[in-house]
């Protein structure tokens, strides 16, 4: 399937009819902004640069070559490769000596691009010119650390550049025929979203060819790192940091390849932020994310294509309502019975949301919202009563789902409600109103600052879902919820009943005998009764996939 933004795999694939990978090659050349025993340079960078961690060892160039070549053989089956000149400043050397290190590196092995990392700050018009004899026989990029086009920015990290510097870099490259591909940090301290996308849409209109995000990570030994230990600062997790990248991507023509979503330090170097979530799994959250939302790479900026979905494979239900098989979890999205049914007798009676509305205004949180039966009849009977106010907060990763439903469900006021829920995330009547967040329910949850007299949580299938489900999910829901709240959930698991009473709630089942409806009222308790329990879903950073939960659960329940 193809991915929401360019990779630099798709891109080479295109360019060179294959994927290149790349050889880290660390040539001591120094840098400008540090003294000759090493101390100064930029606040943010170790005393070895940026050495790639399989060359770390290696006693000479040849020997790094060696290593990175067999690393990259055996472990990826590559067959082709770009040098890349890595750590420190690429071109802080005389002409000569960078003529002389160059042709030798490159007489080692037939690649076929060669990478040079360096700064705006270093690059003469000798040494440009010869880049671009070599870029006669082979792609020359030169991959320049931009960092910040904020001069602020650039002054506080010790930079010792502006940012006119790196845009007179970036032109006098281009105009010459040669690509670059600018290193972008996001999370510098004092630093917006609104002044990343400044800097996005600077390096954009300077015309770079490819661009390599970071996300502000300490490393020990640095002068961050002495920094951050006097007075900590707020760095971006995960979520956070996914949220922004997602938004910037929209505003880069879709022709220009990402070369790197995020920063991959090795552990025992980095101080902080400590992300819990693989280098690979970011990546695959960042996909899934976009893919759901339906946006692109570009998409703000460029006239692309209306999204194009597909109705998934319908049904019709058992009380007239409409449900969709999913491809992902192989079963229906609603009981049998009927989603009607399901939304009447196990959420809007079990939460006794008419009685609460019948004595004032009510704030309901709709988690797992899908295709909105569930706010929908909710929505209907504050409409009918006529007497107070639903607030509805919902939840959902799964934007095109609002449009897929809009096209199959019967009620005009259902269709209302998805309509402007995919199209401005919020609907508004008299009596309702509803604000969509479309995200992860993890980290969207935590984003909440209000208590809710009722939470509505339909996990779907509980394996399958299990990121909705473990004993700090329920922990954080528990905040969230008034002492006179209720949650109802369309499970009846004994992991799901397990996890609620560790977090601290009273649990009353309440299948309907007669169908195929599961469920369960979970209130607020002060006293959690854990001395029966044995195997809740656990995820105690919030961020395993549904698959790890689910294979952790599994283990425990074998022991």
């Amino acid at each position: 399937m193809k991915l929401p933004y360019l990779s630099h795999k798709a891109y080479m694939q295109e360019h060179y009819g294959e994927a290149l990978f790349s050889i880290p090659v660390n040539l001591e050349f120094g840098c400008p902004n540090r003294e000759r025993d090493g101390s100064g340079g930029c606040t943010f960078c170790p005393e070895h640069g940026a050495r790639a961690a399989q060359i770390a060892e290696a006693k000479n160039v040849e020997e790094q070559i060696e290593k990175a070549l067999l690393f990259a053989k055996k472990r990826y089956r590559a067959s082709s490769f770009a040098l890349y000149i890595q750590a420190y400043t690429g071109t802080f050397a005389s002409l000569v000596k960078q003529k002389e290190v160059y042709e030798k590196l490159l007489s080692f092995y037939p690649f076929r691009a060669l990478h040079v990392g360096t700064r705006p700050d270093c690059l003469s018009e000798a040494t440009v010119a010869y880049l671009c004899e070599l870029n006669e026989k082979r792609d020359v990029v030169v991959e320049l650390g931009v960092q910040s086009l904020h001069d602020e920015s650039l002054k506080w990290m010790n930079r010792g550049h502006d940012a006119a510097c790196s845009l007179e870099a970036i032109k006098r490259l281009r105009a010459r025929g040669l690509k670059v591909y600018a290193h972008l940090i996001l999370g510098l301290k004092e630093e917006t979203p609104n002044m990343w996308q400044r800097s996005v849409q600077g390096l954009v209109n300077a015309g770079i060819d490819g661009i390599k995000f970071h996300n502000l990570h300490i490393i020990q030994g640095t002068p961050l790192a002495r920094e951050y230990e006097k007075s900590p600062f707020t760095l971006l997790n995960e979520y956070e940091y996914a949220e922004s990248l997602m938004e910037l991507l929209r505003f880069i023509p879709s022709s220009i390849p990402i070369i790197r979503l995020s920063t991959d330090t090795p552990k025992k170097e980095l101080m902080a932020p400590k992300w819990q979530m693989a280098k690979g799994q970011f990546a695959e959250y960042v996909i899934q994310s976009m893919r759901y939302r339906g946006i692109n790479q570009g998409d703000l900026v460029e006239n692309q294509p209306e999204i194009n979905y597909e109705i998934p494979q319908k049904i019709n239900l058992n009380d007239g309502s409409t449900t969709f098989w999913s491809q992902n979890y192989r079963d229906y999205y609603h009981p049998k019975a009927g989603a009607y049914r399901q939304a009447k007798t196990l959420f809007v009676e079990k939460s006794e949301l008419k009685e609460r509305l019948e004595k004032g205004d009510v704030k309901l949180l709709d988690i797992g919202f899908g295709m909105g039966y569930n706010t929908f009849l909710a929505s209907s009977l504050a409409q009918n009563l006529a007497k107070h106010h639903l607030h509805v907060s919902a939840i959902d990763q799964d934007r095109l789902l609002l449009q897929q439903s809009a096209d199959v469900v019967q009620e005009s006021l259902h269709v209302k409600i998805l309509n402007a829920l995919f199209t401005c995330k919020r609907y508004e009547d008299s009596f309702t109103t509803v604000t969509f967040l479309n995200s992860e329910a993890r980290y969207a949850i935590t984003l909440l600052k209000e208590s809710f007299d009722i939470i509505f949580l339909d996990p779907f299938l509980e394996s399958n879902n299990a990121s909705l489900v473990s004993v700090d999910f329920f922990t954080i829901l528990k905040t969230l919820l008034k002492p006179s709240g209720v949650l109802v959930a369309s499970t009846s698991f004994n992991a799901i009943l397990d996890g609620l009473h560790v977090a601290g709630f009273d649990t009353h089942v309440t299948n309907d005998d007669k169908s195929d409806i599961k469920g369960l009222v979970a209130t607020p308790t002060l006293s959690p009764r854990a001395l029966h329990v044995k195997k809740p879903y656990r995820d105690a950073h919030l961020i395993l996939s549904d698959k790890e939960i689910e294979s952790e659960h599994q283990k425990r329940s074998l022991v």
